[in-house]
């Protein structure tokens, strides 16, 4: 995933000493030229080789070569849309209403659709898995920051977890899966659907619950999925807060067990 939020994450998270923080700190810092420069300048302008180049690349888990990181610059620069990242665009607004009135007018009623379909006894009893497991694995890209709240009542309550940024490392995890683990997948980016569904089926006799928490209500992985909570997205970042909501209802319920 090397769009620009996953090069900004990892710049916000890797190993200050590690080569690749160092790369992707030239990268984003140099984010804006990036589409007019080949690889092998750009490997220059890192001051590291193309191979170490293309191994970071890699380590992004994007299924090209390292050749086209220029195009997918910008493609990024070409497709990002500045309000339609916070604002569904494709919605109507009246021009009296500021941009500001609508995002929240359009958040609350979103909300309220999404309270209106939460279902409190698939809740209940996702908790009393969860209760009963031996470890919570999260997977996804970007992982909704209130996985890391749960994450808190997981290790107090005594059960082991894991919520790794880098998708390489849930690939690890997912590929070395504990027996009675329960897999939340809590992606909204749908880049890696594909890895994570062949991960999930290889590990399935040894995985407890699969619980999916997705921006669609159509998903590759419903099929697998033994809980689901669905809405439909639009696209912003509004959706990453309904997840959000979701994660912090199912730990709200988690600890009042």
């Amino acid at each position: 995933m090397i769009n620009l939020l996953g090069l900004i994450q990892m710049y916000n998270t890797y190993d200050h000493k590690s080569i690749f923080h160092s790369v992707a700190k030239c990268l984003v810092k140099n984010y804006r030229l990036l589409d007019t420069m080949t690889s092998a300048e750009i490997a220059d302008l890192c001051n590291v080789s193309l191979s170490t180049l293309n191994r970071f690349f890699r380590m992004m888990a994007y299924p090209m070569t390292v050749s086209k990181l220029p195009l997918l610059a910008s493609q990024t620069k070409d497709n990002y849309m500045f309000d339609g990242n916070y604002i569904p665009m494709h919605l109507a607004r009246s021009t009296t209403e500021s941009s500001i009135d609508y995002y929240i007018n359009s958040l609350q009623e979103r909300i309220t659709s999404l309270h209106e379909s939460i279902d409190k006894e698939q809740i209940k009893k996702l908790v009393e898995d969860i209760n009963s497991c031996r470890k919570v694995v999260f997977l996804g890209c970007p992982i909704p920051q209130g996985v890391w709240r749960l994450q808190m009542d997981l290790t107090l309550r005594g059960i082991d977890n894991s919520a790794f940024m880098d998708p390489n490392y849930q690939y690890e995890e997912l590929n070395s899966i504990e027996d009675n683990t329960i897999v939340f997948y809590t992606q909204y980016c749908r880049l890696g659907d594909n890895v994570y569904k062949n991960g999930i089926i290889s590990g399935k006799d040894k995985i407890k619950k699969v619980v999916l928490v997705t921006n669609s209500t159509i998903h590759p992985l419903s099929a697998l999925a033994d809980y689901s909570f669905l809405f439909e997205g639009n696209g912003t970042e509004q959706d990453n807060i309904l997840m959000n909501i979701y994660i912090n209802i199912i730990a709200l319920a988690f600890r009042q067990k």
